[in-house]
């Protein structure tokens, strides 16, 4: 990668760590303090899909849950030609497991940060997740914190990453070194190591599903407690406006009382002047 082609990278990288609502204008006020030729490849950065932009935010927050994600593919791949199909069955289901709660952990982060995504994207983002477990260049575009787009890929063949990332594509990522060593690994061993990998990712993906329900509970408990408050306001407005109409008719007869003493002033003086005349 050239000089200019990772300082690009780098300012993608940068800009896509801010909300999608204020992506827009920051990128364009960045492209006004670059040179010519970057300022013009700066403002031609393209604003990611919502899917791609809560990826980006999970592989911030939650790196390292991703990249045990994708060391379970690594050695399921390397598994695969040795497992029987029952085993295949099983372990497939458990990645599918894991992947929607790595979504369901990237709706989370997403909603928090004010940014909610709706059930599309979060098939967007499974699909993604399932497209870097099964393609190294694949989860190279997942964990470079530039993804533009999802990625769809079931492992058959190569992932589409044209126009996925903003500036130059990473290089492909590296196989895990517990399930890719130098030697072919025995079969036991190749099964050992999905398993193993497949127990860490289960454990996270487990601590992430309580940190999802526990950040849900707490949105739940914050908006019973705006409701309460929203109620409260609406019966003290309530009084409020009781009180403003008993005040203003109050007024109003307090006017008219007014009147009418002057009214009786008047005639007792009118009165008063008849009498000395007399």
């Amino acid at each position: 990668m050239t000089a200019a082609a990772d300082e690009l990278s780098s300012i993608a990288a940068e800009l896509y760590e801010l909300p999608p609502t204020e992506f827009t204008a920051a990128r364009n006020e960045r492209a006004k303090r670059e040179s010519t030729q970057l300022a013009k490849e700066v403002r031609a950065l393209p604003k990611p899909s919502a899917a791609a932009w809560a990826v980006d935010l999970l592989v911030r927050e939650r790196g390292e849950q991703v990249a045990q994600l994708f060391a379970l593919g690594d050695a399921l791949r390397e598994a695969q030609t040795d497992l029987d199909r029952t085993t295949l069955t099983k372990l497939g289901s458990e990645r599918r497991t894991l992947i929607a709660a790595l979504a369901k952990q990237a709706a989370s982060l997403a909603a928090d940060a004010g940014h909610a995504v709706n059930a599309a994207a979060v098939v967007d983002i499974e699909r993604t997740l399932q497209a870097g477990m099964t393609d190294a260049a694949a989860a190279a575009a997942v964990t470079s914190k530039r993804l533009v787009r999802a990625l769809a890929g079931d492992g058959l063949e190569t992932v589409d990453l044209g126009g996925a990332v903003a500036g130059a594509l990473p290089e492909p990522r590296l196989a895990s070194k517990a399930t890719a060593p130098r030697k072919k690994l025995a079969s036991r061993k190749q099964v050992d190591a999905a398993e193993a990998a497949l127990a860490s990712a289960r454990t996270t993906a487990d601590e992430a599903e309580r940190a999802a329900r526990q950040a849900q509970t707490a949105r739940e408990a914050l908006l019973l407690e705006r409701d309460d408050l929203r109620e409260q306001l609406a019966d003290v407005e309530g009084e409020l406006a009781d009180a403003t109409r008993a005040a203003e008719a109050a007024d109003r007869k307090s006017t008219a009382a007014a009147r009418e003493v002057e009214k009786a002033e008047r005639a007792r003086a009118k009165l008063a002047q008849d009498s000395g005349s007399r």
